[in-house]
């Protein structure tokens, strides 16, 4: 970045390691690890993002613990690149274009924690012929999943709402001894239109659950290094950047 080689694109800014330690052996198999430098870049800012100071002995209000605070924005000096543009020390290295990394939902989740993603694609597996054509999970595809999860869920194999299931039954208990117990039909109604919600995101969230889908049987055919190219293609900052 300072010297205008490439653009950085991400959805915020690092978390901002600037200094530089080392490690001595100490007896009993122990060791000791302090700083010994901060680490400049090129156009010479410290991206180290949190101050450290000496402790104030042991009568202090902290027992003499060292002392942190994070670079005030106020603080931030401002440094140029090769190419004359403004960058700031103090908070690690900001993006240059900035692009959200993709973010899972609850649904997918659960769906990952689960195994279903693993269990259909055994499933496809045994059932389908891999072909040339590694773009394999089309909508009828993705409707026999859909209808694999649901009748998982009628099994009691899967809580889709599963996210939200715990904190619920702690807040009924809750509410059950304190006397409130006249709440139990609205929470009830809660999980029903939760469980409403969640499966409709089936439909709100059917690109990145195909891609799933699609990852998990590949990866029964294809080699680790194919997979991760596959998915680079795919990812939207990978995209972004290409752009």
């Amino acid at each position: 970045q300072d010297l205008d080689v490439g653009v950085i694109v991400g959805a915020d800014r690092t978390f901002g390691k600037g200094l530089v330690q080392s490690v001595d052996t100490l007896p009993f198999g122990s060791a000791l690890k302090y700083t010994v430098a901060k680490y400049y870049t090129p156009s010479g800012r410290c991206i180290q993002s949190t101050n450290y100071a000496e402790g104030e002995g042991p009568n202090s209000g902290n027992g003499g613990k060292y002392r942190a605070s994070k670079v005030a924005d106020k603080d931030k000096k401002t440094y140029l690149t090769k190419n004359g543009r403004e960058v700031k020390d103090g908070g690690g290295v900001a993006v240059d274009f900035k692009v959200e990394a993709q973010k899972s939902s609850p649904l997918e989740y659960t769906l990952l924690r689960s195994g279903m993603f693993s269990d259909f694609a055994s499933k496809w597996s045994k059932e389908n012929q891999l072909t040339n054509d590694l773009d394999i999970v089309t909508d009828s595809t993705y409707q026999k999943f859909k209808q694999f999860v649901m009748e998982r869920q009628k099994e009691g194999d899967i809580q889709l709402d599963a996210v939200y299931s715990r904190p619920i039954d702690d807040l009924k208990k809750s509410l059950q001894l304190s006397g409130y117990k006249g709440t139990t039909k609205e929470l009830e109604q809660l999980r029903a239109s939760l469980l409403k919600d969640i499966e409709r995101d089936f439909d709100k969230y059917k690109k990145e659950i195909k891609e799933d889908i699609g990852q998990n049987i590949l990866a029964r055919y294809l080699p680790e290094s194919m997979l991760l190219e596959i998915g680079v293609k795919r990812d939207a900052q990978v995209q972004a950047a290409v752009e």
